[in-house]
C-alpha cells in the first residue's frame, strides 16, 4: 500500500507542573472526514478503528529495553512482570483477533478454537511460515524476528484472512473506539509515527516531544 503523508490538525505541547524531563505522545486518529480547524469535535465512534496500529519507528535503547522487560514494585521489592505469549486464534472460521500487533523478536501462539482442521501460513516478505494442517485443539508457536506486516491465510479455508503487523519496537498503540491513542513517555527529542491499517493503507509523521510536557497530535488516514 502507498505511504501517504499525514494530515496534521493541531500540534499542541501540553505543558505540566511536573518536572517530568519527557512526555508521551497522544492524539486521535480519524478515519475519514476531519472536523473543521479550530472546532471542538465532540468524540464519535469511528468504524474499523479497532484496526489500526499506531507505532514509532525508533526509540532510545534505554526506553525500548524497559518496555520489552517490565517491572513492578519499587527497589529491593521490584520484579519482573511475566508477559504472556500473544495468542492468534481460529474460532468461527476467522482469525482472532483479525488485526495482532507485537514487537520484533516476539514468539506467537497459534490455537484452533474450532471443531475442524486448520492451517496457517504466510508468504509475506517479512515472514514465511506454514505450520501445515492440524487438528482442534492444535497450538504451535512461531517467532517473528523481522518488522513488517504479516498476512494470514488458511488453504483449508482460503476465506480466511488475518493480519499480524510486527512493529520495530515495543512503543505502540491500539486506538480506542473514537480514535484516540497514547504512545509510552520519551525523552525529549524527534520521532517518526507510523499508522498502519488494513483498509485505509499507511502514514508516517514526524513530531517533536519537548524537555516537558506531552504532545497532542491528530492524523488523517
Amino acid at each position: 500500500m502507498a505511504i501517504r503523508p499525514a494530515v496534521l490538525i493541531s500540534s499542541t505541547i501540553l505543558l505540566l507542573a511536573s518536572t517530568a524531563t519527557a512526555g508521551a505522545i497522544r492524539g486521535t486518529l480519524w478515519l475519514g472526514a476531519l472536523p473543521r480547524a479550530g472546532a471542538v469535535a465532540a468524540p464519535r465512534v469511528q468504524k474499523g478503528i479497532s484496526d489500526a496500529v499506531v507505532y514509532l519507528e525508533r526509540i532510545p535503547d534505554k526506553v525500548e529495553d524497559k518496555l520489552a522487560h517490565p517491572t513492578t514494585g519499587v527497589w529491593i521489592f521490584r520484579k519482573n512482570v511475566i508477559v504472556p505469549a500473544p495468542r492468534v486464534v481460529q474460532k468461527g472460521l476467522q482469525f482472532s483477533p483479525h488485526v495482532a500487533v507485537i514487537a520484533v523478536g516476539t514468539d506467537v501462539e497459534f490455537a484452533n478454537s474450532d471443531r475442524v482442521y486448520h492451517n496457517a501460513f504466510s508468504v509475506s516478505a517479512a515472514k514465511h511460515f506454514d505450520l501445515g494442517k492440524y487438528a482442534p485443539g492444535h497450538r504451535d508457536t512461531v517467532r517473528f524476528r523481522k518488522p513488517g506486516v504479516i498476512n494470514l491465510h488458511d488453504d483449508i479455508f482460503p476465506d480466511m484472512l488475518g493480519y499480524l503487523v510486527v512493529t520495530p519496537n515495543h512503543a505502540f498503540a491500539r486506538p480506542d473506539s473514537v480514535g484516540r491513542f497514547e504512545l509510552p513517555r520519551l525523552p525529549a527529542g524527534s520521532y517518526t509515527i507510523h499508522v498502519w491499517h488494513p483498509v485505509r493503507g499507511e502514514l508516517r509523521h514526524k513530531i517533536d516531544v519537548p524537555k516537558r510536557g506531552d504532545v497532542s497530535v491528530d492524523l488523517k488516514l
